[in-house]
């Protein structure tokens, strides 16, 4: 039997894309050649939205930059983003379980989908943790038929959480997702979406609310991790750039014009990240919502594996009250994040399914290699 952690043999991946190595929940096997060509796959995620989906270059035309209709809103109570971003209204718990998938030769394959909890919020402890940092001003604009609304977003150095609608009147066609795809790399583009949308410089997983979605509106959260080597420092606003054509995106060639608008989200304050060190010279930082691991030091990895996300094992936070949170466990089948991925340095970033306070955490354990609060 297959299953969602287990190695893909060298040879079922003949060319290099971005989905070989950004989710922990399918492991490859990498050859030499990864490095070079994982670099050159994250160059190509910037010019790329959702898994599976590639953007072709319109090279004849220089893509334009064409005013988009933007309204603001009135502000949204934080209450609901917390619970819907980080708690479990949005979204549903499952246990690990097994599904046949198409294999890609006609034939299917068993495949177990990992564990994952999601557990509900503190209001009042959201709110004195990170609630000065949320944005919450609702910003609307119009792309082609369809209306994108960015409800509230916060984010750190290294990642960023959003909430926001996707609403058409004649029905939303843009988007293909369902409870799987919530399971694994979330919303991917349909066969006649025209249009894509995506923070800058963000790998990321979208995943939609299906009690809160209709035919006509699309609910979801997204989640992006900054994967190319580059924080976004505090101070920095994020930007959410949006991409149209007048054909269905996958038909695009490099003959065809794509029109380009850039949106800034006002959340240009990054929540703090405490450092975590461990004995073996590891280091790795943690925010509220995220964490970035180095995993070139004190794990006893090699250059060349410290960069596949096959040797993250284990992640366990272990809190000062001896209670824990077990984050992602491979050989046990349980993911606890709301995305993760590699990165172009030898990283392993992630965002957490649930809020977590740096200051209450005792240790963080990975691979079995325990880091502790750094010291002043």
């Amino acid at each position: 039997m297959n299953t969602l952690f287990k190695p893909y043999e060298e040879h079922t991946f003949p060319d290099w894309t971005i989905e070989e190595f950004d989710a922990i929940e399918c492991h490859h096997h990498f050859s030499g050649r990864y490095q070079k060509a994982k670099e050159n796959a994250l160059k190509k995620y910037r010019r790329k939205s959702f898994p599976a989906f590639h953007l072709y270059k319109a090279a004849a035309a220089v893509a334009a930059c064409i005013a988009l209709p933007v309204c603001v809103y009135a502000a949204v109570t934080h209450t609901d983003f917390f619970r819907n971003v980080f708690g479990n209204t949005g979204r549903q718990s499952t246990a690990a379980h097994e599904e046949m998938i198409e294999a890609g030769n006609g034939g299917q394959v068993a495949v177990i989908y990992p564990e994952r909890e999601y557990v509900s919020i503190d209001e009042q402890a959201a709110e004195t943790l990170i609630g000065d940092q949320v944005f919450s001003n609702p910003i609307s604009v119009d792309i082609q038929d369809h209306t994108l609304t960015i409800l509230s977003a916060v984010r750190d150095e290294n990642a960023i959480a959003m909430e926001f609608t996707l609403e058409c009147d004649t029905g939303v066609t843009a988007l293909n997702y369902d409870d799987l795809s919530n399971e694994t790399k979330g919303a991917y583009l349909s066969d006649q979406a025209t249009f894509i949308f995506e923070i800058e410089d963000t790998g990321h997983k979208i995943y939609v609310d299906m009690e809160k979605s209709t035919d006509t509106s699309v609910h979801g959260y997204y989640y992006g991790l900054y994967a190319f080597g580059k924080a976004l420092e505090d101070g920095a606003a994020p930007v959410l750039n949006i991409s149209w054509a007048d054909k269905p995106w996958g038909t695009l060639t490099e003959e065809d014009h794509v029109y380009e608008k850039k949106i800034t989200i006002p959340a240009e304050h990054a929540l703090k990240e405490l450092s975590f060190l461990s004995e073996t010279g590891g280091c790795l930082k943690i925010s509220p919502i995220s964490c970035r691991i180095d995993m070139s030091k004190g794990l006893g990895l090699t250059q060349e594996e410290a960069h596949d996300p096959i040797h993250l094992n284990t992640i366990t936070i272990r809190y000062l009250d001896d209670s824990e949170y077990k984050v992602y466990d491979r050989e046990n089948s349980i993911d606890n994040t709301s995305y993760l991925c590699g990165s172009t340095d030898p990283s392993i970033l992630l965002a957490f399914n649930r809020l977590i306070d740096p200051a209450n955490i005792e240790s963080v354990v990975v691979n079995d290699v325990s880091y502790s609060p750094a010291t002043e």
